[in-house]
């Protein structure tokens, strides 16, 4: 196997591929708002998987769940201005919120979030990271 980054003329393969296996989904634009994007081919330089690395914008909010909840529902409502602002600021296509509370998932949906599938993460490694504590390059 090989790999190499997505180059333009891999775009209607990577296509036909969507097609055939993810037509319910969006098709992904790979050469604009990705980290990088990225095949692996076989050796005769089929594809066999694409991707890409694209930053996403996670909402995270820490609420007093002691206040009065109409208090809470306009500050949400403010949080998302201020959070659809910074998205577009930053460019991002889309902010995404994991939320435990079916109270505040509702909330969500009644203005405009749309539920998304199971979400799984994986820490980072700190390859090549700048320490924040002494500015120098960790590997």
């Amino acid at each position: 196997m090989k790999t190499r980054a997505l180059q333009p003329e891999d775009i209607e393969k990577i296509r036909k591929l969507h097609e055939n296996f993810y037509s319910d989904l969006e098709f992904p634009d790979f050469l604009n708002n990705f980290l990088c994007g990225f095949v692996v081919t076989d050796d005769k330089d089929d594809i066999i998987v694409a991707g890409g690395v694209q930053p996403i914008g996670e909402i995270i909010l820490v609420t007093d769940k002691d206040k009065n909840r109409i208090k809470i529902g306009k500050a949400l409502r403010e949080a998302q201005r201020i959070s659809l602002y910074l998205g577009s600021r930053f460019n991002l296509d889309e902010l995404i919120a994991f939320v435990k509370d079916n109270e505040y998932a509702s909330h969500l949906v009644k203005h405009g979030f749309h539920p998304r599938s199971s979400a799984f993460s994986i820490k980072v490694p700190t390859w090549g990271k700048i320490s924040r504590d002494s500015n120098s390059l960790v590997m």
